[in-house]
């Protein structure tokens, strides 16, 4: 590179006779050689200085190897402390901005936005130098010209100057997707006849144009020496199986952690510009929340459609998060943190879905460190983030003293991992009916998140009382018809020990709750126990059938109706029957069902 930039530069005035004195010299050498970096260097510093002014441009700079690129960068920061008259232009993607900082620190980046004009005059210079001009018909061709700026319009170009030494370079991020105008348009081109170019389009409007780009892409990740390629492919396995998107630290720190370890090794967590160097530009950071995302949803398409590029995933990130809950540290925490003590990235995303990883997939070391954590669960940081979960708006000071009585078990059933409750239950014996402080059982917390194999495996043990309120008055059974989980409320009415009419402390029961959401299943499920009083009202007055008419349930109306012991014309506290309520929703059809 350096030696193109030398012959460029001597073009116009000819070889100076210092140059050609080091090349003779290396030339005498055994087989004659090229001349050496360090001289190289040298010979440019003296040949710009006899100059006014010299530009480099240095194109894809994010392509060179990164060896080269480390030896091409040192040499650039040398010849320009040496010579202030010289302008250097660079351009690559983002993902090595991390590297010119190293050597330039007081750059800075100018976003520089290309138009769709641009694109369309990239593919009408490419079109015009089509190998294969009997491919191409005037229809086509102006269907490439629609399709691909349509699909791939936006990139950024971004400009970074170095005032304080007086010296211009210019930094082209332009993202992945502009990388892709060029990829597609390769891929269109390569084809040989009109009908297969066209076929090919017809997948870049699908969305599925873009696997060869991003199956190069991959490869090129794979190749990587050393740990880089291990951490680029890790990055896309996170961020392609996250429950949520990932900030930064988060990532930085899940990518840092070295499972069953004792504690975090702080010197071992990436830097997130390391993280996005090894994923080769696949992977963005949004400068206003610090989220690091795919860089286009067609790629999570394909990450999540090739099932073979990553290991056991969710198991893998279960065992991470697991282990980032035992470090030391974090068992060293309070129960309860306050926000200026919050100073582990990753200890939100752990506590909330390490368990719905794990139940994607499960291994033996998700297994025994999930076991390990549930030990004292109560006291554990996580289980109180864990209870949090469950308010709107997360509150410290609301959620102080949420996890007392929050034991192993309660956790295992409100996170719904089977296979640890059942470890757990083998391991020790519980208090089944054990409540936590808000009143709930473990079989309330399975029943309430709807994990209904976890509540077949509770209702399995003897002394289980599976009928147990909670402070508000909600049973399990509740808790199941509340969220339409049909499966358990079947499991639950088949005991004899669980009690249908069960009313909260608004005195609604099981089948006022499925009569005003319209589940018209489990009323009929409800209905058929025999000990079952239809027409129990609540603290308003309203009864199941008060509650199906407000709400415009017109088949649960019929299937109340059906009944001998449903009074059609109970009125509620402020004197409104069904038919009153009904009436007034403007819900005609249940109207004209009370009036038959």
């Amino acid at each position: 590179m350096l030696g193109a930039i030398l012959k460029q530069l001597l073009e116009r005035d000819g070889i100076p006779e210092p140059v050609r004195q080091a090349f003779r010299k290396e030339k005498r050498g055994f087989g004659g050689r090229a001349v050496q970096l360090l001289d190289l260097v040298n010979i440019l510093k003296t040949t710009v200085a006899s100059l006014a002014e010299v530009f480099i441009c240095i194109d894809a700079l994010d392509e060179c190897l990164p060896d080269n690129r480390r030896e091409l960068l040192e040499s650039l920061q040398d010849i320009i402390k040496a010579s202030p008259n010289v302008r250097v232009f660079l351009s690559g993607r983002p993902h090595i901005w991390g590297e010119i900082k190293r050597y330039f620190p007081e750059a800075v980046m100018i976003p520089v936005i290309p138009t769709v004009g641009d694109i369309e005059r990239y593919l009408e210079i490419r079109l015009d130098r089509d190998t294969t001009p009997g491919a191409m018909d005037d229809n086509l061709r102006a269907e490439i010209m629609r399709v691909i700026p349509g699909t791939i319009s936006q990139m950024c170009v971004e400009t970074v100057t170095l005032a304080s030494i007086g010296i211009l370079r210019c930094w082209l991020t332009i993202e992945y997707r502009f990388l892709l105008v060029s990829l597609n348009i390769d891929a269109v081109l390569e084809e040989v006849t009109i009908h297969q170019r066209k076929k090919k389009l017809d997948q870049m409007i699908q969305g599925n144009g873009l696997r060869d780009a991003y199956s190069a892409t991959l490869g090129r990740i794979k190749a990587q020496k050393g740990s880089k390629s291990r951490l680029g492919m890790e990055v896309l396995m996170w961020l392609s199986h996250s429950e949520r998107p990932l900030n930064a630290d988060e990532l930085c720190h899940a990518l840092g952690v070295e499972v069953g370890s004792a504690d975090l090794n702080s010197q071992n967590i990436p830097a997130i510009e390391t993280l996005l160097g090894c994923s080769l530009g696949l992977v963005t950071v949004e400068a206003s929340s610090y989220t690091v995302r795919l860089v286009h949803y067609t790629l999570q398409e394909y990450l999540s459609n090739n099932t073979d590029l990553f290991h056991s995933p969710h198991s893998m990130i279960a065992e991470v998060c697991l282990t980032y809950l035992n470090f030391r540290s974090i068992r060293g925490l309070p129960p309860i943190l306050d926000r200026s003590q919050l100073t582990t990235p990753l200890l939100k995303y752990a506590s909330r879905y390490w368990g719905k990883h794990a139940r994607r997939e499960t291994t033996e070391g998700v297994n025994t460190l999930a076991l390990r954590l549930l030990d004292g669960f109560d006291k554990h940081v996580s289980s109180g983030i864990l209870l949090s979960h469950n308010f709107d708006n997360w509150d410290w000071e609301l959620c102080r003293g949420i996890s007392v009585g929050f034991a192993g078990l309660h956790g295992a059933a409100y996170l719904g991992v089977v296979e640890v409750a059942a470890a757990l239950l083998e391991m020790k014996k519980w208090d089944l009916d054990a409540t936590d402080v808000e009143g709930n059982t473990a079989i309330s917390w399975a029943a309430r998140k709807g994990h209904g194999a976890m509540v077949k495996i509770l209702l399995g043990q003897e002394d289980v009382t599976p009928d147990t309120a909670d402070k508000e008055g909600q049973t399990p059974f509740l808790w199941a018809v509340k969220l339409g989980n049909e499966d358990v409320v079947k499991m639950l009415l088949e005991r004899e020990d669980v009690a249908p009419d069960t009313a909260d402390k608004d005195g609604r029961t099981p089948l006022s709750w499925a009569a005003s959401d319209g589940y018209g299943d489990i009323v009929k499920m409800i209905l058929e126990r025999g000990d079952v009083t239809p027409d129990i009202a609540d603290e308003d007055g309203q009864t199941p059938l008060s509650w199906a008419a407000k709400s415009g349930n017109e088949d649960v109306v019929r299937v109340l109706l059906e009944r001998e012991d449903v009074t059609p014309d109970i009125a509620d506290k402020d004197g409104r029957t069904p038919l009153s309520w009904a009436a007034s929703r403007g819900h005609k059809g249940i109207v004209k069902v009370l009036l038959e």
